[in-house]
């Protein structure tokens, strides 16, 4: 490149450098309106949150001077962290796309009325509010949505509508753990000196075996179907009804150490995990669990851990195929 070529180039450069300067020093400062909020509400002070949809109503609730969350019920069951984290920063201030109308000229059109969702939020203090979702826009990405009191016609983002219609429709119940896209492939029980192996041998939800040892003669006996049932996603996400403690101690004395029964499951991509049934809680309803390499000790219900020990004392197989009983 020679040297008036490149003298050339610069001026250029300093020409375009220096009028976006200017640009930037006397045009115009306007910038795009930021969108809406449909209300306020600090995300830490909220304490009451109450969602309802098809039918359904969940309440939430966070004790005054606590931070874990309750799906209240006969009995109130902590909240799924892994599922609810973020919630209360969603229903703090929910942004609105648009401002369609100052009054609602026939709400019923929109889905308003009745509405399709009701949700209430309150915090600490008593203030409270509500609103309500209805139908979708055209382009269904938006949902009408309007706040109680107030006569203006809003639309939020559908994708966020539908985050929020879960909390009634699927709420976020605690689990030991939850699977995620990853296939459960194996499931390993060891229960009263016994261990029985079960694999997933095709596509279906049926589609497991019984294994048997391979040191004895390799077998691989269909399970029934009708028993076996949805067994596969109950290990996804083994729900439990209550966090006992957040790190425990001795786990001799809640019969994990030895545990009673040991549960193993191998995932599709190889990785496993691992988690114990110890003894009955003082309730009578309940058995002390846990997982391998965590803290928490958690309660579950005994009619869950039963089927689970089941896979040991009473395979779900034909009786002339199930194992006779010996050590694992």
């Amino acid at each position: 490149m020679n040297l008036r070529l490149s003298i050339l180039l610069v001026a250029i450069l300093l020409l375009f450098g220096g009028a976006f300067l200017m640009f930037r020093i006397f045009g115009p400062n306007e910038r795009p309106p930021e969108e809406p909020w449909l209300y306020r509400i600090g995300e830490d002070t909220i304490e009451h949150i109450e969602v309802s949809t098809e039918g359904q109503t969940v309440v939430y609730d966070r004790p005054p001077g606590g931070n874990r969350w309750y799906i209240e019920g006969e009995r109130n069951i902590p909240v799924f962290q892994e599922k609810w984290s973020g919630t209360p920063l969603l229903l703090s201030g929910p942004r609105v796309n648009r401002d369609l109308a100052q009054t609602i000229q026939d709400p019923a059109s929109y889905g308003l009325e009745p509405p399709i969702s009701v949700v209430k939020v309150t915090d600490r203090g008593g203030q409270s509010f509500e609103f309500h979702m209805g139908g979708t826009t055209p382009d269904e990405n938006n949902t009408y949505a309007r706040l109680v009191g107030h006569p203006t016609l809003f639309t939020v983002p559908t994708i966020w509508a539908q985050v929020i219609n879960r909390l009634a429709t699927q709420p976020p119940y605690l689990r030991l753990f939850q699977l995620e896209d990853n296939p459960l492939v194996y499931v390993e029980v060891t229960s009263q000196d016994q261990t029985l192996a079960y694999g997933k041998i095709g596509a279906e939800e049926s589609d497991w075996v019984l294994i048997g040892p391979e040191e004895v003669e390799p077998t691989e006996t269909p399970v029934l179907a009708d028993v076996w049932g949805d067994l596969p996603t109950v290990l996804n996400g083994p729900r439990v009804n209550d966090i006992l403690a957040d790190s425990f101690k001795n786990p001799e004395d809640y019969g994990l150490e030895p545990p009673q029964t040991t549960i193993r499951l191998g995932m599709a991509a190889g990785a496993d995990v691992e988690f114990y049934l110890g003894d009955t809680t003082p309730d009578g309803e309940h058995r002390y669990v846990s997982v391998k390499d965590k803290t928490d000790l958690y309660a579950m219900p005994n009619q869950m851990a039963d089927r689970f020990d089941a896979l040991v004392t009473n395979p779900p197989v034909l009786p002339e195929d199930k194992p006779e009983p010996g050590p694992g």
